[in-house]
């Protein structure tokens, strides 16, 4: 048994270890790389101003990521169908919390919908829903959870929801030169490792098929 988890742990990090997550990876290195020099070497501060480079690069990555994490729902049989929906409604949350729906130029109900008292109700009303089919069904989903926490998929998701919150410690720190870059560039890092997991996840359907 040891020896079957030790492969099976082993053919996980090899799925994270491709020529798809290398480029995304580079493709986030070389951002970060342009982004850093632009600020403290050009002193290019608005790069990372609200609804600049770096702000939509995240909305980017998330709206990418939210698609991938629902594509399974609708086209593979999958147990985990709920935890898909979780993650891409987590995805639209953090895009909303990204983005100021009120100055978009949309129509006004998608603006109340997406921003103030409107986006809060969406939230909760979503994750409550979601959960609630969980708890229906929650002797299944305790495993599939358990199982996503134990996995290589759990430990990077985790990863990105602790370097979120580091980022809201650098939201405060303003003695610090630069602090908002920071903790951009943490949301940034912690949204790329989500869409390594939607990437990985959402096509690996070993022991996630409807029987």
């Amino acid at each position: 048994m040891r020896e079957y988890k030790t492969h099976e742990m082993e053919m996980m990090i090899k799925d994270y270890i491709n020529k798809r997550n290398i480029m995304i990876i580079m493709i986030f290195l070389g951002l970060l790389s342009y982004i850093a020099y632009s600020v403290y070497v050009l002193n290019q501060t608005s790069i990372y101003a609200e609804n600049r480079l770096l702000e939509n690069a995240q909305v980017f990555i998330l709206a990418l990521a939210g698609l991938i994490f629902s594509a399974p729902v609708v086209y593979q049989k999958r147990t985990d169908k709920l935890l898909l929906l979780f993650f891409a409604f987590l995805c639209l949350s953090f895009i909303l919390r990204e983005v100021d729906v009120e100055d978009l130029n949309i129509p006004n109900i998608l603006k109340y919908i997406g921003s103030g008292i409107g986006r809060n109700v969406l939230v909760v009303a979503g994750f409550v829903g979601i959960l609630s089919c969980a708890i229906y069904n929650l002797t299944h989903y305790k495993t599939v959870l358990r199982n996503f926490v134990l996995s290589i998929d759990g430990v990077l998701m985790i990863t990105a929801g602790m370097l979120l919150f580091l980022g809201e410690y650098f939201e405060d720190a303003h003695s610090l030169s630069h602090n908002v870059l920071l903790e951009e560039a943490l949301e940034l890092l912690s949204y790329v490792l989500i869409l390594l997991v939607a990437l990985t996840y959402s096509k690996d359907t070993k022991n996630r098929e409807e029987m």
